[in-house]
């Protein structure tokens, strides 16, 4: 049985159209593939970044702590300045009282 020229066009159409569908397929396999490439990227990104937070945190609380250090000091040196005088003055009434 002869094919008419109807069912012969869409038979063309239907394998073109075919064709098309393979080639956006493997267009799509491609940018697949280029997607998980870059999402292993930005997770390995999100990683460094999280242990560069952690990095900044851990240098922020030493920094933290050497510049506390200067002011623990100068509380030290005043409270003896402090006490110092004080002692001095309670020495000196007390040196007036005896005498």
């Amino acid at each position: 049985m002869p094919m008419d020229e109807k069912h012969m066009q869409m038979l063309i159409e239907t394998n073109q159209s075919v064709k098309s569908a393979h080639h956006r397929i493997d267009k799509m396999e491609t940018d697949i593939g280029e997607i998980r490439e870059l999402t292993i990227a930005i997770k390995e990104i999100a990683m460094e970044t999280k242990a560069t937070r952690e990095d900044v945190n851990d240098m922020n609380s030493r920094l933290k702590a050497v510049e506390e250090k200067p002011a623990k000091n100068w509380d030290k040196v005043i409270s003896t300045i402090i006490g110092t005088i004080v002692g001095a003055i309670a020495g000196a009434i007390m040196g007036l009282i005896l005498k």
